[in-house]
C-alpha cells in the first residue's frame, strides 16, 4: 500500500536534520553522514548508527533519497542523493515550525527540579559539574566552528553562544539559591 503524498513528506526531527545535511553534502555515503553527525557538538543529533542507517533506509523506501553504488568499493558503499520529493520534504520540514520548537527540552532543567533529593553539598557539586559541562560545550562549539563551513554558520554560532551564556547565568542564580538554603 502506497502512502499518500502528504504523509511521504512528513519528517521527524531526526529525518529532517539528516535529509537537510544530505542536501548540503550530496553525494555522500551513509558513513560520511555518520561522521559529520558524530563530529557535531549539537547534542540533539543522535549519532548512533542504530538510528542513522535505519533512518536512511526509511527515507529511501519513501523515495526521498536515491542511492547509487560507489564504483570499486568492496564494502558496497552507496552515494546518497536527495530526490526531488526529498527536497520538497526537507523544504517543508524547514518551513514548518511550531510552539514545540521554541522551548526545547533541557535535561539540566529537568534534573534541577529534583535537586531537593540531594544534600546541600551534592546540589552545589551538581551545579559546579553543570557549569563545567557548559564551559566544555562552548569550547567544543568554538572548535567546531573553525572546522566547518555551513550556511548561516555565524548566526547559528551566536544563537548557541547566547544560549550557553544564559544557561551559565541560570546556573549561577541556582547556586546562589542553594547557598542561601540552610
Amino acid at each position: 500500500m502506497t502512502k499518500p503524498k502528504s504523509a511521504k513528506l512528513e519528517l521527524t526531527e531526526h529525518e529532517g536534520m539528516l535529509l537537510a545535511l544530505l542536501a548540503r553534502e550530496e553525494p555522500a555515503t551513509a558513513y560520511q553522514l555518520y561522521r559529520i553527525f558524530e563530529d557535531s557538538p549539537v547534542s540533539s543529533i543522535n549519532t548512533s548508527k542504530g538510528q542513522l542507517y535505519p533512518a536512511i533506509r526509511r527515507l529511501r523506501e519513501r523515495g526521498l533519497v536515491a542511492a547509487t553504488k560507489v564504483a570499486g568499493d568492496g564494502r558496497k558503499a552507496e552515494d546518497l542523493r536527495v530526490t526531488r520529493e526529498g527536497l520538497a520534504a526537507v523544504q517543508k520540514w524547514v518551513r514548518e515550525i511550531g510552539a514545540a520548537h521554541v522551548v526545547l527540552d533541557n535535561p539540566l532543567r529537568t534534573r534541577m527540579l529534583s535537586l531537593d533529593l540531594l544534600t546541600r553539598a551534592e546540589r552545589m557539586e551538581w551545579v559546579a559539574r553543570a557549569k563545567a559541562l557548559v564551559r566544555a560545550k562552548q569550547a567544543s562549539v568554538d572548535e567546531y566552528l573553525q572546522s566547518v563551513s555551513i550556511p548561516y554558520q555565524q548566526s547559528a554560532y551566536q544563537g548557541i553562544t547566547e544560549t550557553l551564556r544564559v544557561e551559565m547565568e541560570w546556573l549561577d542564580e541556582l547556586l546562589y539559591v542553594i547557598v542561601g538554603d540552610e
